[in-house]
């Protein structure tokens, strides 16, 4: 790989970092009870300390959930070669684009973060320590494996769309982060020992607030290199052999689309997959397929919008949809604090197919009907072309023309997934002061008036899961058809949002099902700031979202 490659893959942060904030590691704990809102009689927080509380719901998850706490200054751009190297090997092997940058900083050994830059907007980070490799190295008796391992685990978090707790990390996404790591490491020909080295070495023996015992990671480990092993297609994987003494610098070898897929579970850890697209049946044409997982990848770099198409054999019992919703939440498809993931469930041997779109994609693919395209197809092509010695040949064509259709609706609204507001505050002043403008003869502007499908990030507490149509504050039309759902939270400041929730949102979000008067941080897209216009003048409503994820900060 080029010079110029290297550094477009590994981009340092500049040598003076303009942040505003720098968020706490794991570990650390609101030291405060949550702020009473303005309702309850007493004075509502100024801007400072909302923006203060806003920085503890952003978080790091270092290794072992140590608690620490950086300094911007202290993050001073390049990390070591050795280290950037390191990050470049272990991402050739996910098969996902990188969507973090990295640079030193004074951690432990490595450490995930998030941090707000100059427009207070959520950038992910990883930082290390310079001396990290020869600790690490140290500490597990000179395994050249226990930091490659690390720093897969970091990376996990990030790809996983982790990191964005407000009490630390939360031991689910510890999991997730431990198993992608031994997936990722067999891959590159770690044995089963070396994959755990460094947790066997350096991993808490306890449960903490934040992360898992040293016991459940290890098996998270396992479960991980394991169906590595299984998914390869290898041989005695129960032995624990690797490929490799030593982590490759070869780049990986090219990987065939015809894999066979984990059994769905609702239970079991979710894995970050890194597959775009999946042929259990083999009988669609390589080419072609290398050509979809191409263009797949493409829109997960540019847009960070992450599609997978699943032609499988075998729904284990299931509905095609209920196996969609599985395969979304188990395979992590798309960022799970974004919703901007989805999955395209094919089953051509039992003629039925579905989708499942998380809630960031749902609402920008609702008007398509893929699976009326992929039932079709099947009829008319899987018995009549794709069951002979030749497979599906030049007829995969037509199955794959039906997801790049829907790859275009997303890439001709060049939508991306970035947040634009970290409170509901900021949008209603944001709001005011615009129509303000406007009142005094500035004409609209589409780029600076226009607020409607902005990504928010706040804080607030539930107040009603189940709350009643009423004007300017629950619609009605929205909830008719039962693909979304309800609530009403409250805001420090005593703003009242709500929220429009896919049913099947909770059984994707590590934080379980929403609890009334339970606090939380949330991400969703702005339907509308609240301000609406009747013939008594501007009424002051709800502001409302399509709410992506959540996670309990209390």
């Amino acid at each position: 790989m080029s010079r110029r490659a290297l550094h477009r893959l590994v981009r340092p942060l500049p040598a003076a970092l303009p942040l505003a904030l720098l968020l706490v590691a794991c570990g650390e704990r609101d030291a405060a009870p949550a702020a009473p809102t303005a309702a309850s009689g007493t004075a509502a927080p100024s801007r400072a300390e909302l923006v203060e509380q806003l920085a503890s719901t952003l978080q790091a998850c270092s290794y072992d959930g140590r608690p620490e706490r950086l300094d911007p200054a202290t993050l001073t751009g390049t990390p070591p070669a050795d280290c950037r190297s390191m990050v470049e090997r272990v991402m050739g092997y996910t098969g996902l684009p990188q969507n973090f940058v990295v640079t030193e900083g004074p951690v432990a050994n490595a450490a995930a973060v998030i941090l707000l830059d100059e427009q207070r907007v959520p950038q992910r980070v990883i930082a290390f320590n310079r001396d990290f490799l020869g600790e690490v190295r140290a500490a597990t008796n000179g395994n050249p494996w226990a930091p490659v391992s690390i720093m897969a685990h970091e990376i996990g978090h990030h790809l996983s769309g982790h990191t964005i707790t407000g009490t630390g990390s939360q031991p689910p996404i510890e999991l997730e982060a431990d198993k992608f790591s031994g997936f990722v490491l067999q891959r590159m020909g770690a044995s089963l020992a070396d994959a755990k080295s460094a947790m066997q070495s350096l991993g808490a023996d306890h449960v903490t607030a934040t992360h898992p015992a040293r016991n459940d990671r290890l098996a998270a480990i396992q479960d991980g290199w394991m169906e590595a092993c299984t998914q390869a297609g290898q041989t005695g994987c129960q032995a624990g052999a690797g490929t490799g003494t030593a982590p490759p610098q070869a780049p990986p070898p090219a990987r065939s689309a015809t894999v066979h897929l984990p059994a769905p579970s609702a239970t079991t850890i979710p894995l970050k997959y890194g597959r775009f697209v999946v042929d259990e049946t083999g009988r669609l044409d390589p080419e072609l397929l290398k050509g979809l997982e191409a263009t797949l990848y493409d829109l997960a770099q540019k847009q960070g919008i992450e599609l997978a198409l699943l032609v499988v054999d075998d729904l284990h019992g299931m509905s095609a949809q209920d196996y969609a919703w599985t395969m979304l939440r188990q395979l992590r498809i798309g960022k799970l604090d974004l919703g901007n993931g989805g999955v395209f469930v094919v089953a051509p041997n039992q003629g039925t197919s579905a989708v499942a779109y998380a809630p960031g994609v749902a609402k920008q693919l609702e008007f398509g009907n893929p699976p009326k395209q992929f039932d079709s197809w099947t009829a008319e092509t899987w018995q009549r072309y794709c069951l002979d010695d030749d497979g599906c040949g030049i007829s995969t064509r037509s199955l794959l023309n039906i997801v790049e259709s829907q790859v275009r609706v997303l890439t001709s609204s060049g939508r991306t997934f970035r947040i634009r507001f970290n409170d509901i505050q900021e949008i209603v002043d944001y709001t005011a002061e615009r129509q303000a403008e406007r009142a005094a003869g500035r004409p609209w502007d589409d780029a600076r008036d226009q607020t409607i499908g902005a990504l928010v990030r706040f804080s607030a507490t539930v107040k009603d899961l189940q709350p009643s149509p009423a004007q300017f504050k629950v619609n009605e039309a929205i909830l008719k058809d039962g693909r979304w759902r309800a609530l009403v939270v409250e805001t420090d400041e005593g703003n009242e949002v709500t929220l429009y929730m896919q049913p099947q949102t909770e059984q994707l979000m590590p934080g379980g099902r929403l609890e009334a008067g339970r606090r939380y941080t949330f991400v969703g897209e702005l339907t509308t700031p609240g301000q609406f216009h009747s013939s008594a003048g501007v009424q002051q409503g709800n502001t409302q979202l399509w709410l992506f994820s959540y996670d309990p900060l209390q």
